[in-house]
């Protein structure tokens, strides 16, 4: 892959573009531990929620940024979904009227300054009614199943639900350091301040319970906007040696 990315420079340095390109280079997920990857010092790994899974790096690398920001590094919270507004509106001046309502917004000004922050205050990571731990102890009056698996970052606070205390850090073998959580039977809802606390180490929801009713209200609000879930169970008729070896609509 490296080489692939170098080819491309030297062929947008040799074709006279490369001064006026906009190179985006972001990771999508944490790594998975058991394929080699590691999310040391972040908590989790590839397809959970806690921070080792979710958070993700990247860069962007152009002459068309400022002199102050080239080789800084960006705090401020952005989404996938923001590259979209960002490419479109920040970097082309199109125009997105369009295509609204979008989830993501225009952060190329919080990329491209240094004084600039970032438009989004919240990340939803996600809501799976289909992931249910049903034996997880319920949060008292809450509008929110807190045994569904979600995750939400609001500012500096995320609250995780439906999800196993006893995830815990991947530490490489270099490092002498105890990688096993406390776990209390039965919890399933954790919060954090992810910006004192990005691995995950201090739970503070028994410290803030209203901090996590504020949190969970959200979780509902978002929840009542989703559309439900059609998973529908295996169809052997869609198997593509019924269809010519392709995959495709089979009903």
């Amino acid at each position: 892959m490296d080489e692939a990315i170098g080819n491309i420079i030297d062929t947008l340095k040799t074709t006279g573009l490369y001064n006026n390109t906009v190179i985006i280079f972001s990771t999508d997920n944490g790594g998975a531990v058991t394929q080699g990857g590691n999310n040391w010092p972040l908590r989790g790994w590839k397809k959970t929620l806690w921070e080792g899974g979710i958070r993700a790096v990247g860069f962007v690398h152009s002459p068309l940024l400022p002199k102050q920001v080239q080789g800084t590094i960006n705090n401020e919270l952005i989404h996938v979904s923001d590259w979209f507004p960002t490419i479109v509106e920040g970097l082309a001046q199109g125009d997105i009227n369009g295509t609204k309502p979008l989830d993501g917004y225009n952060v190329w000004p919080c990329i491209s300054s240094e004084n600039e922050t970032s438009p989004r205050k919240e990340i939803l990571h996600n809501i799976d009614p289909l992931t249910v731990i049903h034996n997880g102890t319920q949060w008292e009056n809450s509008s929110f199943d807190v045994r569904i698996n979600a995750a939400l970052r609001s500012g500096d606070w995320k609250i995780l639900t439906g999800v196993e205390g006893s995830v815990g850090w991947v530490v490489p073998p270099a490092y002498d350091i105890p990688n096993i959580p406390v776990v209390v039977e039965n919890q399933v809802l954790f919060l954090f301040n992810v910006t004192a606390d990005p691995s995950e180490h201090d739970d503070m929801s028994g410290k803030y319970p209203k901090v996590v009713d504020m949190m969970l209200e959200k979780l509902a609000s978002y929840n009542k906007t989703a559309v439900p879930c059609k998973f529908p169970a295996p169809d052997p008729s869609s198997d593509p040696k019924l269809h010519g070896g392709v995959w495709g609509p089979w009903r």
